[in-house]
């Protein structure tokens, strides 16, 4: 038997809950592996696991401490879903920095935007983002995006 058309699976146009947190997590490795801070970090660190007093020196001028190293040794630690008019996904993260200390950041990701913000803490956080704000008003506008999500 064929069938010309398409086959519509009425309720599959919004996805599940794993569905979107896999969305999330796919967003997050391309946002924290496409940084242009991860790069210049990276460069500096030449994929070392050990890092010489000297290469750290250099890495912490950069700002490189608060730049997640990869993406893969990030891990969630929270995730919430919030459905209202729009679809948020609000958690926090936790991974290595290029210098090996803990990183922890909130973030809040939109499905039907396809857009993720990670919580901005530094200057070298800035250039993920357009314009010309200083970094108080980058982390107040994180901040006014979380009311999506109470």
């Amino acid at each position: 038997m064929k069938f010309k058309g398409a086959l519509l699976l009425v309720g599959c146009d919004k996805p599940n809950d794993t569905q979107l947190v896999m969305e999330t997590g796919r967003e997050l490795q391309r946002t924290i592996d496409t940084s242009p801070m991860r790069s210049t970090c990276e460069n500096i660190a030449r994929g070392r696991e050990w890092l010489s007093r000297n290469t750290v020196r250099k890495l912490e001028a950069k700002g490189c401490e608060q730049v997640f190293r990869s993406s893969t040794e990030t891990n969630f630690i929270e995730t919430t879903i919030f459905r209202r008019t729009m679809t948020m996904v609000y958690g926090s993260i936790q991974g290595k920095s290029f210098t090996g200390t803990e990183l922890t950041r909130r973030f809040i990701f939109s499905p039907d935007e396809k857009v993720l913000l990670i919580e901005p803490m530094t200057e070298v956080d800035k250039n993920r983002f357009e314009g010309h704000k200083t970094l108080q008003q980058l982390q107040d506008d994180f901040n006014r995006q979380q009311q999506y999500c109470q």
